[in-house]
This record gives C-alpha cells, structure tokens and sequence, in this order.
C-alpha cells in the first residue's frame, strides 16, 4: 500500500511495474486513474512519465498531482500504459509521517466493551 500525503502539490511514487523501463529509455503515456473507496469518486491523469535513476535500481519513480485527495481515505490506484496495465495498488492519504507512531483507523471511534467476564449461554 502507497501512503501519500493529503496535497495538491506534486508527489513521487515509487512502483515495481509489470513492464520495466530502461535508464536510456523512459516510459511515457502512462495514465492513472485513481478512484476513493466508498464514493467511487475518480480522477483520471495522463501524460505521466515514468524514470529510473540508474540501471540499477528495481524502481520506477512518477511524479503526480492529485486533486482528490482527502484525509483518512484509502484509494485503488491504476495505471496503465497505451491500453495496458502498467501497475495496480491501493493507497492510504495521510498527514502523518512518522513511523514510529501507530495508525489505526478506529481510533476514538469505538468503545471497548467492559465487562464482568461471565458469560452466559442458553443451549436449546
């Protein structure tokens, strides 16, 4: 799952494609179209470009601006390439960027139950 910040700006996605480009030759007319879980809610970006820094790398970084985005959503990301799947994820929109902090999507949203323990059970 990709972790993208709630922004307009222009972010870098980092992605292990099904077809790899090479550090001569970058992959261009990528698209995306990124649809918010719940409201299906899309947007659709074309013209993407897809760059390795150097022969060695098993990434392919893009640069994209969203304008959807919304905190505390998760979002199906795909992209595809001249009519063909390039990549499939899912991605999760987030201000929070530390990662030592614990993220659920519960918090303060439920109670715990407290109770005695015993537990009855009536078998008909």
């Amino acid at each position: 799952m990709i972790r993208l910040l709630p922004s307009t700006e222009a972010q870098t996605i980092s992605v292990i494609p099904r077809e790899f480009p090479t550090a001569a030759v970058s992959f261009t007319n990528i698209s995306l179209t990124i649809t918010e879980d719940g409201t299906n809610k899309t947007e659709t970006i074309s013209d993407i470009e897809a760059t390795i820094p150097d022969e060695n790398s098993n990434f392919v970084f893009m640069d994209i601006e969203f304008s959807i985005l919304s905190e505390e959503n998760a979002y199906y990301l795909e992209f595809t390439r001249n009519g063909s799947l390039f990549y499939r994820d899912k991605a999760y929109v987030t201000s929070q960027t530390n990662d030592e902090v614990v993220h659920t999507l519960n918090t303060n949203k439920y109670e715990k139950y407290v109770g005695t323990g015993d537990d009855e059970y009536i078998v008909l």
